[in-house]
This record gives C-alpha cells, sequence and structure tokens, in this order.
C-alpha cells in the first residue's frame, strides 16, 4: 500500500461527489428549483432540467405488452466551469470535475449549497450522505496491474496472465462508525495499446443519518472523507501515488 499524505499536487481525481439525499418534501416539485442563479451565484449561469426516465416492455399473460416511457422532472442543474450542483426533490448533489483543488473548497462550496436547498425545500429527514470520489489512473507503456494496484485481478494458471479488461466491486462496512463504502476497480478499454487506464471508483457513505440540520453534519462528512482516503491509498502502490504527488 501507498504511504497516506494529505494531499496530493497532481491527484488524478476526475470527479469527487459530496451528495445530501433526503425523503421528499409533499410541498417540493423540480419548480421549486427553477431559479436559483441568484441564490447560488452568478457563475452557475449554465442551467437545465433533470430528468427520470421509466421504460416498461415485457410479456404479460402470454402476450407482448405495448412499449411505453415516462418522463417525470426532478430537479434542476446548475454548472459553473467545473463545478456542478444538481438540485432535486430527493436531495443535493455537488460534483467537481478535473482539475481538483482541495477538500476545503470542494466541502465548502458543497455545504453552502446545502443551506440553500435547507431553506427552500425544508427536508425533515436524510436518507443518505455520501462522499464519491473517482480517479483515472493512466500509464504510458506499463501494463503490468500489480505496479499501481494492491489488489489487482489473479488469474490462476495456465490462464493468460494479460488482461485486456476487467471490472471487481467490493462492498465493505465500518460498523464502528455507522458508515459502509463502495469500492469499484476497473480496466478501462484500451483505445492505444500503450496507455493503460485504470479505474479507482470510491463511494463512501453514512448508514446512520442525523438531522438535516444537525450541527454534526460536517463532522460525518469528514469521517467519510478520512474512510475514502484510508481506502484509497489502501488500493495504490507507493509507486503509484509517486506519479501523482
Amino acid at each position: 500500500m501507498a504511504q497516506p499524505r494529505e494531499h496530493l499536487d497532481k491527484a488524478p481525481i476526475v470527479e469527487a461527489v459530496i451528495d445530501f439525499r433526503v425523503f421528499r418534501e409533499p410541498t417540493v416539485s423540480a419548480d421549486t428549483f427553477a431559479g436559483l442563479i441568484p441564490s447560488i451565484g452568478q457563475k452557475y449561469s449554465q442551467k437545465g432540467p433533470v430528468l427520470s426516465f421509466e421504460a416498461r416492455f415485457g410479456i404479460e399473460s402470454g402476450k407482448s405488452i405495448d412499449p411505453a416511457q415516462r418522463t417525470a422532472d426532478l430537479g434542476w442543474r446548475y454548472q459553473a466551469g467545473t463545478e456542478v450542483a444538481q438540485f432535486r426533490v430527493d436531495g443535493l448533489t455537488f460534483s467537481k470535475l478535473e482539475p481538483y483543488t482541495t477538500w476545503e473548497d470542494v466541502f465548502g462550496e458543497a455545504f453552502r449549497l446545502w443551506e440553500v436547498y435547507l431553506n427552500l425545500a425544508k427536508p425533515k429527514q436524510l436518507s443518505r450522505i455520501a462522499v464519491r470520489y473517482i480517479n483515472r489512473i493512466r500509464v504510458v507503456g506499463n501494463r503490468n496491474i500489480s505496479d499501481f494496484l494492491e489488489a489487482p485481478p489473479i488469474l490462476p494458471r495456465p490462464i493468460p496472465s494479460l488482461i485486456r479488461d476487467f471490472l471487481m466491486r467490493i462492498h465493505i462496512a465500518d460498523e464502528s462508525r455507522g458508515s459502509a463504502a463502495q469500492i469499484v476497480q476497473a480496466l478501462e478499454p484500451q483505445f492505444d495499446p500503450n496507455v493503460m487506464s485504470l479505474l479507482l471508483d470510491i463511494d463512501a457513505y453514512h448508514e446512520r443519518i442525523p438531522a438535516p440540520t444537525d450541527p454534526v453534519l460536517p463532522a460525518l462528512f469528514q469521517q467519510l472523507r478520512e474512510l475514502k482516503n484510508k481506502i484509497f491509498y489502501a488500493s495504490i502502490t507507493e509507486k503509484c501515488a509517486e506519479m501523482y504527488q
């Protein structure tokens, strides 16, 4: 495993996500979030609706069902360059796209927007809070996955060991803190035979949820960040960490 660092100057983060999920209040609709630029800042000038799509098809009583599709309005999406905020009837999701800055910048902006969401939607109960970081490790000229990941896929002999792609998903629990995480490791399709692209996606979330206005909320997110960091450095090799310091 890699030696933990407080910060990697060239971190391979392609997206950092701070997620607040709530139980929808009956008085809240997508229109509740339609004109937020005066509240969240003029920099969020790009906006558009957030929609959900539901398709229905199949067989019933031995007869095929006519295909049907339904669209529902969930909220509004606001973007300011590499910062994206989704205000939805079921919560707020803030994303920081690459280049990454610092946890303080990312969480500070996410929590500022959360306070706007609270004033508008007035949710009574959270259903989930999460910190998700998606990392892309790009390597030129080296196709040995074990040089970069501590737990790469291992193939028994006599299977050929040259892996073209793989997907591994693990779900873990940190019962002492009431949190959990989903870890995804994958080798992305290779369009350039000289470039290997490894995906390390860590989604850490809390299962013991406080009230939406509880002052302990920032501390819980900090715990999720610590869990995410522990998983990240345990998942990569020291050689990999040195590439991004």
